[in-house]
């Protein structure tokens, strides 16, 4: 997997980095532990890298345009993978397929939708226990 800076994915470490992200950045986190990774999360991460490099690179200034694909070791909902969380705007998107990796860029990330099929599968203590891990930076 290419993880230059052209390709939209992070080729930072996996796991706990205390940061916060900047203003008006959106960081897209995809779990890549194993049963995420076995479910196609690789093929996930791929997609969303290419798809934020064709469809948001090209317009800095749109509101895809300062999106960051990172790994995330794992956010514990393994029986509804591969999981993806888009953060500061924390959506979960769990089960995703490769093709849905280009509905979330385009709908979510260009035109600020969420997938909705997507969505509400996660038990919510759980996604707010994530959240909060985020929110205080722990990525």
């Amino acid at each position: 997997m290419d993880r230059g800076p052209e390709s939209g994915v992070s080729s930072g470490t996996v796991g706990a980095v205390a940061e916060t992200p900047a203003e008006g950045k959106k960081l897209v986190f995809v779990c890549v532990n194993v049963d995420c990774r076995v479910r196609g999360a690789s093929e996930v991460m791929e997609r969303l890298g290419a798809g934020v490099q064709k469809e948001c690179a090209k317009d800095q200034q749109g509101p895809c345009g300062n999106t960051e694909i990172r790994p995330y070791m794992c956010f514990g909902g393994c029986h509804d993978g591969p999981n993806v969380i888009v953060y500061p705007d924390r959506v979960w998107y769990a089960g995703v397929k490769p093709d849905d990796a280009d509905t979330i860029v385009e709908d979510h990330l260009k035109n600020g939708e969420v997938v909705k099929p997507l969505t509400g599968k996660i038990d919510k203590d759980l996604q707010d226990m994530i959240f909060n891990l985020l929110d205080f930076g722990i990525y």
